[in-house]
């Protein structure tokens, strides 16, 4: 273990002398501290320790903290430091179950700055305001020095001015500062009072363990939240655990993770023979099984030995049984006796083997795509996000050639989710379909059958941005379908089943959570039924070479209600194959259903209205789109 790490140290140093001195002077200043000292006989294990911690320790050095290197570094020095068998004694052998506990409480404070309004009115200052919470009103009231004016006979204008400026010269103005309730009723931010040595409204809710005061200057309200916990008396390591099960539960956890690190780490290492080829074995905790191996002399003699590995630090080696070793040796052939024999030449009869009918076949195939997109600091704008979406096929057919009966049973499992900083996670797609089928052959190529479909979805669904509010979950809604007709094979991979006489169900079970009138169904029902006709066509294909199309089309017409509105269920597949398990799928879901309506906005945006006052309601097409490369799986 020390030559390995010695080793990697060696590796990584000359990278790491080019970083550490590549670093501009004001960002990571070189020192005598700095330095890698190298003797004569070279670098020593602890020069090189040091010099390793030096650069761990400098906060410039790495651009992230938890790097993959500066991790794997500092791994390296604690193996140096301290041999793994003697950290395995160690925490071995410390006193777990000596610990002591006591009851304790642990008190954190937060602030919230206040903005008095009045004497007894605050608000919490924590939103910018646009303008000052106060309006200022100024009244001027003008004083009169005397209440008689009386005119000599005979005076002019100018001296009635000179008049009336002088009993007229003294003025008051009134400043009246009152809140502005309305403006701070428009933000949406809370006026509390004090009222009777206690705030109006409650700035914690009832209940709460958080307590409040104010600072001695009033600018703040200090919260405070006391927790009662169980701390550890000294001197144990512990200041503060979750119960009073903690040591023994940390002990098993070591215990646990020990023996899980001794059994996992394993030694490789490598024997060779007098021609210089290698053979490896690895020295592992667990008892592996023997292995055979062949040893030569100088004259290419082989003897076969079997290698053991009972435990890490064991090996065993047994011979070969029966092994007897005689060199060739050139004779004379003075008299070898020939002996000839007649083989014999007559028929054997047989019976043919008998065939053994093999009724059910089953087969899964499992495809997984994943999309990753990472920005920091982008100047050109845009958001970091990450997405998924997996497509698991199941499927069980029956054949009896006998009966010419056919009986194929197949479920579908697909869900897909896209998470972005801004928006958090959102459902983009989720699926549930059930689909058997019953064929009898009638004629050539053409079968009578009947068909259950049934779909529904996994999680919540929502109508985004609004995400408190579910729209859809599972069996709300679901629907299934049950069919009875013919289906026609023209061709290879190609099929068309009528079933002339079908009956769907469309129902939400929970009313009270989701709409139901969002997925076609009345207000005050729990369901629609109809019955209609279905057609469904399957047929695949492969374009080019390695390029395949999957097309999956869907109709249903209901005979009692607009039977020319038919509900269209399509989908569209192609895949082009990459790699044995590698393919770029395209995958493209239209769904058109008559009773499905969504609302007519104007070009403002906001729907549009009937007479009656309604929203106008029409149906249009649902499409659900899909490129990406997917790692695929069949068994």
């Amino acid at each position: 273990m020390f030559r390995f790490s010695f080793l990697l140290a060696l590796l990584f140093f000359p990278v790491l002398i080019v970083k550490a001195y590549s670093v501009p002077q004001d960002r990571f200043p070189v020192n005598e501290t700095d330095t890698l000292f190298i003797s004569e006989e070279g670098i020593s294990p602890d020069n090189a320790s040091d010099y390793l911690i030096r650069l761990l320790d400098s906060e410039d050095l790495f651009r992230d903290r938890e790097d993959t290197l500066k991790i794997s570094l500092r791994r390296l020095i604690d193996h140096y430091m301290e041999p793994f068998d003697s950290v395995r004694t160690r925490l071995l052998e410390f006193p777990y179950d000596s610990i002591e506990l006591r009851q304790g409480y642990i008190v954190s404070h937060d602030t919230l700055p206040l903005r008095w309004l009045e004497e007894n009115t605050f608000i919490v200052d924590t939103v910018a305001l646009e303008k000052d919470p106060f309006i200022k009103r100024q009244t001027v009231v003008m004083h009169a020095l005397d209440d008689t004016l009386e005119y000599p006979y005979g005076a002019t204008a100018l001296n009635v001015q000179a008049v009336m400026d002088s009993i007229l010269q003294l003025s008051d103005t009134i400043t009246e500062v009152v809140v502005d309730y309305a403006y701070l009723e428009a933000r949406g931010i809370e006026v509390f009072r004090i009222e009777e040595d206690s705030i109006r409204p409650p700035l914690i809710p009832p209940g709460s363990r958080l307590s409040l005061s104010f600072l001695p200057d009033s600018t703040k309200i200090v919260l405070s939240d006391t927790r009662q916990v169980i701390m550890a008396e000294e001197p144990s390591p512990f200041y503060i655990v979750p119960n009073s099960s903690m040591p023994d539960s940390l002990k098993q956890s070591v215990e646990t993770l020990l023996s899980h690190t001794f059994e996992r780490d394993s030694i490789l290492i490598h024997f060779h023979d007098i021609n210089g080829a290698r053979t490896p074995f690895w020295l592992t905790a667990s008892d592996d099984p023997s292995y055979r191996y062949w040893i030569k002399n100088a004259e290419n003699d082989s003897i076969t030995i079997w290698m053991g590995n009972p435990s890490k630090h064991e090996v065993t080696l047994s011979l070969e049984d029966d092994i007897f070793v005689e060199r060739l040796e050139k004779k004379p052939a003075d008299d070898i006796p020939i002996t000839t024999a007649d083989p014999d030449r007559s028929l054997v009869s047989i019976s043919p083997i008998e065939e053994i009918p093999a009724f059910w076949s089953t087969s899964v195939s499992n495809s997984f795509s994943m999309n990753q997109n990472y920005l920091s600091n982008w100047a050109r704008g845009g958001e970091s996000s990450f997405s998924f979406m997996f497509d698991v096929n199941a499927r069980a057919r029956y054949d009896n050639k006998e009966s010419k009966a056919h009986w194929t049973t197949s479920t579908r499992l697909r869900f897909g989710s896209t998470r972005t900083k801004e928006h958090g996670t959102r459902i983009s797609t989720d699926i549930i379909e059930l689909n058997s089928q019953f064929n009898k052959e009638f004629v050539n190529k053409l079968d009578f059958s009947t068909v259950f479909y049934m779909k529904t979805q996994i999680a919540e669904g929502f109508k985004y941005p609004n995400d408190s509010v579910p729209v859809s979950k599972f069996l709300n809604p679901g629907s299934f379908t049950l069919g009875m007709g013919a289906e026609y094979e023209p061709f290879s991979n190609a099929k068309i089943n009528f079933s002339i006489l079908s009956y769907r169900n469309t129902f939400v079970l929970d009313t009270v959570n989701i709409n139901q009138r969002n997925h076609g169904i009345e207000r005050g029902k729990r369901s629609r039924q109809e019955m209609g006709g279905q057609m469904v066509i399957r047929h695949s294909a492969e374009l080019l070479e390695g390029l395949e199309v999957s097309n999956t089309l869907r109709l249903f017409s209901n005979y009692l209600r607009k039977p020319q509105n038919i509900d269209v269920d399509w989908e569209l597949t192609l895949e082009q194959q990459l790699h044995w398990n590698f393919t770029v799928r395209f995958n493209f879901h239209l769904i058109y259903n008559d009773n499905v309506r969504f609302p007519v906005l104007d070009s403002e945006g906001d729907p549009v209205l009937l007479p009656d006052g309604s929203e106008k309601k029409v149906p249009r097409p649902q499409i659900n789109q899909f490129l990406g490369i997917t790692l695929s799986l069949r068994l």
